[in-house]
């Protein structure tokens, strides 16, 4: 599918507002709930190396409990993908060729 010229210029926007919300909750996240983000994993990272050096006011409990819980969220998460999977691929394929849109040669997604 051909991008208009207006979408191109619409983008940029929509990704610098994204990531100044993501920011945003990052902020008030580590701010509100015991310095742990919750937007970025990343960060959770960097704190716990920080808090594992003893850094004061930071706590490897609740950054441990952040990246588990996101673990445990993106296991639950592939699980249901998985069994949802190849049966809602071919039925999303086949509802967009019955619709005119085309199909990348290389996957069963529409583009």
């Amino acid at each position: 599918m051909a991008s208009s010229p207006t979408t191109e210029k619409v983008i940029p926007y929509a990704l610098l507002g994204m990531t100044a919300v993501t920011g945003l909750v990052d902020a008030v996240s580590f701010l509100s709930l015991g310095r742990v983000f919750t937007a970025n994993m990343t960060g959770n990272v960097v704190i716990l190396a920080f808090a594992t050096a003893r850094v004061p006011g930071l706590s490897i409990a609740y950054s441990l409990t952040a990246l588990l819980s996101f673990l445990v969220g993106a296991i639950f998460g592939g699980r249901i993908m998985a069994r949802a999977g190849a049966d809602s691929q071919i039925r999303f394929a086949a509802q967009a060729w019955a619709h005119g849109m085309p199909l990348s040669a290389s996957s069963q997604y529409p583009i």
